[in-house]
């Protein structure tokens, strides 16, 4: 990989590492504090999640990110940077809020207008992350957004949760203000590849993308991936609570033997898609995550299992599935078009989070009926069908979408021969 490639993968990286870092303290930190030490009625727990309604609606205002930019400085980072820079100016406010059930509501207004600044961060990333790959980099561009991630998460659920458990509430917004700032400020290193623009006679929209019958499966296929494989996010923690671990414990784990293990299985299975391809490379990751259940079928079953084994357990499963996800991210990169990037690939993100909250949702009573060893036998059966489905249709999906942006191209090029 020259120099610029890996200038370029570690822009990618550190964008994927602010998107992850604050994410503990919305939806661990704060609900845990107001029921915990405040005196917040469960059921109140939903209102931490009505900010999540926006980000499932960010593919509203995507094609504006589509439509306009600065060519001079950059289409998406003409977006990045200020979007950026409000956010990590609101968790400064979040950290002056003194919680307490009095400015329950401040606090819950401030993290939704904290997500309509953060989804359109993450609208204008993304399609950073797709323009700035070429078709030989998807691949390895996957895995930096992936290793990114996992990064991301073991400064954010390891670190700024114990921040926030040992010093406290304004420590741990400042500490996420100031990381998410500085991870942010990597992206100015680099000058933001030029990208063909669309013709100007032609809008970015919605429609655009969901009249191609190709483009609604892919869709369909985003929300069966999701519901499947992302099972274990929904349950780990109350999981981990059930076996005895305390909120600092479950943090750790997930922070720490979670993302060593998929930071690892990440680093290996780059190198590997770089030499087999997506394709084959789906099938191993495959064989792998049938590897992990068993380790999982143990630990749902086991009274009194002990950190020790659980934290092993945690590792092995991270190991085996992390190159699921990275597999499948790789092919949406191939997927999404050329000419309104921000707004295809936000559709197929929103379509994303909308199968993981489908799987929140009837995750704990699916678990009160039928065990955990019950869901994670449910989880390993839906994640091998969706896997089936997904390596036995990638070539189809792969052919039309390369037709698709092929007509797409070829219509923005002849409409810049006429001007």
């Amino acid at each position: 990989m020259t120099r610029d490639g890996i200038h370029k993968h570690g822009v990618i990286a550190s964008l994927s590492i602010a998107h992850e870092v604050p994410a503990a303290l919305g939806t661990i930190m704060a609900p845990t504090i107001f029921v915990k030490e405040l005196g917040m009625p469960v059921s109140y727990l939903g209102l931490f999640a009505l900010p999540l309604i926006i980000t499932a609606l960010k593919w509203v205002w995507a094609p504006m990110v589509d439509k306009y930019g600065s060519k001079s400085f950059g289409r998406r980072l003409s977006w990045i940077v200020p979007s950026a820079t409000i956010v990590a100016a609101l968790y400064v406010a979040m950290a002056a809020v003194t919680p307490s059930m009095q400015t329950l509501w401040i606090v819950v207004t401030l993290f939704a207008v904290i997500k309509i600044f953060f989804s359109t961060y993450e609208i204008a990333a993304d399609a950073y992350v797709v323009e700035a790959l070429e078709p030989d980099e998807q691949g390895s561009g996957s895995g930096a957004v992936w290793f990114g991630k996992e990064l991301g998460q073991v400064i954010g659920l390891a670190g700024l949760l114990i921040v926030a458990d040992r010093f406290g509430w304004m420590p741990a917004f400042l500490c996420a203000a100031g990381l998410f700032a500085s991870m942010n400020l990597i992206a100015l290193s680099r000058r933001e590849r030029p990208v063909t623009i669309r013709p100007e006679n032609k809008t970015p929209s919605v429609r655009t993308y969901l009249k191609e019958p190709i483009n609604r499966r892919i869709l369909l296929l985003i929300f069966a991936f999701s519901f499947a494989v992302q099972i274990p996010s929904a349950v780990i923690g109350p999981f981990l609570s059930s076996k005895g671990l305390t909120l600092s414990e479950v943090g750790a784990t997930i922070g720490i033997a979670a993302s060593v293990g998929a930071g690892l299985s990440l680093f290996i299975a780059t190198a590997a898609i770089r030499k087999l391809g997506i394709k084959p490379m789906a099938k191993v990751a495959f064989v792998l995550s049938v590897l992990a259940l068993p380790p999982f079928l143990w630990l749902a079953g086991s009274n009194a299992p002990g950190l020790p084994a659980v934290i092993g357990v945690v590792f092995w499963g991270s190991l085996m599935t992390a190159p699921v996800r990275m597999i499948f991210y790789a092919a949406r990169l191939k997927w999404t078009g050329p000419d309104q990037a921000a707004t295809d690939f936000t559709l197929q993100q929103s379509t994303w989070f909308l199968g993981y909250g489908a799987t929140l949702a009837i995750s704990g009573l699916v678990a009160s009926f039928i065990g955990w060893v019950g869901v994670f036998l449910l989880m390993g059966i839906l994640i091998a069908a969706v896997m089936i489905v997904f390596i036995s249709s990638l070539d189809s999906f792969n052919a039309q979408t390369e037709a698709l942006h092929a007509r797409s191209t070829d219509v923005s090029v002849s409409a810049e021969l006429a001007e």
